[in-house]
């Protein structure tokens, strides 16, 4: 890897089951460093695809507690208790308040998810800056629910920011400021809003006015198909826009 940062697009679709997208998740990678941003249903899988076994996974931000992004917590869990993991280095998981619950409820319903072979360590966050993996992280609050966070992550110089699903906030603005790379969603068409979430042109507005360098636009509904949503976001934003697709990998910031 020779930029500072690499981020693997691992699932780029909703809840809405496709063929060709699983639900949200994303790897970005630092070095031999590895996390998670979402862990939606099937993105161990994708994760493996990827070429990353659990044994270098070191941390998951979770930016909100719907189903479509955190449902694969409770499999690697369950995963981490095999034989071939005992002893690994701890594994963090971050979100915000409500996490301790739900991992507590999850176990509850599932005993065999209690940690065994390895250390889980749990960071309820509401905001501000931490470490995770080596990878200066900031949770900024996001409109979608009340639990809903979005991350910026830096390192050596590298900037990259999720916004998770939003709705219209001028914090997004505030999230991506800068960024080499602003991964936002765009659930569907212009024209064709629902509440909590954006359209490309929405999403395309917070990025110009971020003045983030690349625009990836993910999270895609499939009313989303057949459409261009790469043309209706350049209405609003000049810099460059990629479409997420599933296991896409890009590098973020330069060597």
């Amino acid at each position: 890897m020779n930029s500072p940062l690499q981020l693997t697009v691992l699932g780029s679709g909703t809840a809405v089951p496709v063929p060709d997208r699983f639900p949200a998740g994303y790897l970005v990678a630092a070095g031999h460093r590895n996390l998670l941003v979402d862990c939606g249903p099937g993105i161990l899988r994708r994760l493996a695809q990827a070429g990353v076994t659990l044994h270098r996974l070191d941390a998951v931000l979770l930016t909100h507690y719907h189903t479509d992004h955190c449902a694969d917590l409770a499999a690697l869990l369950f995963a981490l208790r095999s034989p071939h993991f005992a002893g690994r280095a701890p594994m963090h998981v971050y979100g915000a308040p409500g996490l301790q619950r739900l991992v507590g409820t999850l176990t509850e319903a599932w005993p065999w998810l209690q940690p065994r072979g390895f250390e889980l360590v749990l960071h309820e966050v509401t905001g501000g800056a931490f470490t995770a993996a080596g990878i200066a992280v900031t949770a900024v609050p996001i409109r979608h629910t009340a639990q809903s966070l979005g991350y910026r992550l830096t390192h050596d110089g590298a900037s990259l920011a999720f916004s998770g699903d939003a709705d219209e906030c001028d914090e997004l603005v505030d999230l991506a400021r800068g960024t080499d790379v602003f991964v936002c969603e765009a659930a569907t068409p212009d024209g064709q809003k629902i509440d909590g979430h954006l359209t490309p042109s929405l999403t395309a507005r917070y990025a110009a006015r971020a003045g983030t360098k690349r625009l990836v636009l993910t999270h895609f509904y499939p009313e989303c198909e057949g459409h261009d949503l790469a043309a209706q976001a350049s209405t609003q934003f000049a810099g460059e826009i990629v479409l997420a697709n599933d296991l896409l990998t890009l590098p973020v910031g330069r060597p």
